[in-house]
């Protein structure tokens, strides 16, 4: 029969083989946009800035990590290296950040500022904007 000891380091080691597997594994997985998700909300970008800047708490038990639709008018298109930032602008000074996953293409081809859109992104919170990754168009 092994002793203790033996029996106390083999299981201190199998956890930390199948620790190291399984953060390999997260590591590698693909990130996904949010094409075939269902949505959650469906808002127009008005009204999702307006219900952060009156209650950001309230705002956040709603949409905080839930894939939501967002209508609105392009206000601005932002280029930060390989990734495509379009802000839907508001009435009230503020915007809705859409982060494009990468490789997405505004299916008309065509785009300008003050076009109406329909966005579908994950919300992940409010700094000065409402902010959406891994935006697909409608």
């Amino acid at each position: 029969m092994p002793e203790k000891r033996t029996l106390f380091w083999g299981g201190i080691l199998l956890c930390l083989l199948l620790l190291f597997a399984w953060g390999i594994r997260l590591y590698t997985r693909k990130h996904q946009s949010v094409a075939g998700a269902t949505v959650a909300f469906s808002v127009g970008a008005d009204s999702l800035y307006s219900q952060y800047q009156r209650d950001e708490h309230t705002a956040d038990s709603l949409y905080l990590g839930k894939v939501i639709e967002v209508r609105g008018k392009l206000g601005e298109i932002q280029h930060n290296g390989v990734l495509e930032i379009w802000i839907l602008s508001t009435g009230g000074g503020g915007g809705v950040n859409c982060q494009l996953f990468p490789g997405e293409k505004y299916p008309g081809g065509n785009h300008r500022i003050g076009d109406s859109v329909s966005i579908r992104g994950k919300c992940t919170g409010f700094l000065m904007d409402v902010t959406l990754s891994d935006c697909v168009f409608q």
